[in-house]
Protein backbone atom coordinates (compact mmCIF):
# COMPACT_ATOMS: atom_id res chain seq x y z
CA UNK A 1 0.00 0.00 0.00
CA UNK A 2 1.43 3.36 -1.23
CA UNK A 3 0.55 5.98 0.91
CA UNK A 4 1.13 9.83 0.36
CA UNK A 5 1.26 12.01 3.75
CA UNK A 6 -0.22 15.91 3.43
CA UNK A 7 0.97 17.81 5.96
CA UNK A 8 -0.80 20.87 5.16
CA UNK A 9 -4.40 18.83 4.81
CA UNK A 10 -3.68 16.81 8.38
CA UNK A 11 -4.49 13.56 6.05
CA UNK A 12 -3.21 11.02 4.29
CA UNK A 13 -3.82 9.42 0.85
CA UNK A 14 -3.95 6.25 -0.42
CA UNK A 15 -5.64 4.47 -3.61
CA UNK A 16 -6.46 0.64 -4.28
CA UNK A 17 -5.51 -1.39 -7.31
CA UNK A 18 -8.43 0.18 -9.44
CA UNK A 19 -7.86 4.08 -8.32
CA UNK A 20 -10.30 5.05 -6.03
CA UNK A 21 -8.69 7.78 -3.97
CA UNK A 22 -9.03 7.01 0.15
CA UNK A 23 -8.19 9.25 2.94
CA UNK A 24 -7.70 8.82 6.76
CA UNK A 25 -6.72 11.40 9.09
CA UNK A 26 -3.31 12.21 10.90
CA UNK A 27 -3.18 12.43 14.61
CA UNK A 28 -1.26 14.67 16.66
CA UNK A 29 1.72 12.80 17.31
CA UNK A 30 1.96 12.40 13.09
CA UNK A 31 0.58 8.55 13.38
CA UNK A 32 -2.12 7.61 10.90
CA UNK A 33 -4.90 4.91 11.46
CA UNK A 34 -3.88 2.36 8.28
CA UNK A 35 -7.42 0.40 9.35
CA UNK A 36 -9.58 3.59 9.02
CA UNK A 37 -9.82 4.88 5.20
CA UNK A 38 -12.52 6.92 3.66
CA UNK A 39 -13.38 7.40 -0.11
CA UNK A 40 -12.47 10.74 -1.06
CA UNK A 41 -15.93 11.88 -2.96
CA UNK A 42 -14.52 13.59 -6.14
CA UNK A 43 -17.51 15.10 -6.63
CA UNK A 44 -18.06 16.64 -3.64
CA UNK A 45 -14.69 18.35 -3.99
CA UNK A 46 -16.38 20.60 -6.93
CA UNK A 47 -17.53 22.94 -4.33
CA UNK A 48 -13.91 23.42 -2.57
CA UNK A 49 -11.53 26.20 -3.70
CA UNK A 50 -9.61 25.45 -6.99
CA UNK A 51 -6.60 25.46 -5.26
CA UNK A 52 -7.53 22.24 -3.25
CA UNK A 53 -9.19 20.10 -5.68
CA UNK A 54 -6.06 20.65 -7.90
CA UNK A 55 -3.46 19.63 -5.08
CA UNK A 56 -6.23 16.76 -4.44
CA UNK A 57 -5.89 15.97 -8.12
CA UNK A 58 -1.98 16.05 -8.04
CA UNK A 59 -2.16 13.35 -5.30
CA UNK A 60 -4.54 11.18 -6.70
CA UNK A 61 -2.65 10.96 -10.11
CA UNK A 62 0.76 10.83 -8.14
CA UNK A 63 -0.61 7.96 -6.47
CA UNK A 64 -1.51 6.28 -9.59
CA UNK A 65 1.62 6.70 -11.07
CA UNK A 66 2.94 4.97 -8.40
CA UNK A 67 1.33 2.26 -8.20
CA UNK A 68 1.39 1.69 -11.84
CA UNK A 69 5.06 1.61 -11.47
CA UNK A 70 5.02 -1.32 -9.00
CA UNK A 71 1.89 -3.23 -10.50
CA UNK A 72 -0.63 -2.30 -8.25
CA UNK A 73 -2.85 -0.56 -10.09
CA UNK A 74 -5.14 -2.35 -12.63
CA UNK A 75 -7.41 -0.14 -14.57
CA UNK A 76 -10.81 -0.90 -15.99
Amino acid sequence: MIVLTVENQGCAYSIDSEGTLFYTPKYQDGSINLEDWCEVDLMSLMGEEENFRLEVDEIHQQLIEMSKAIGEYFQK
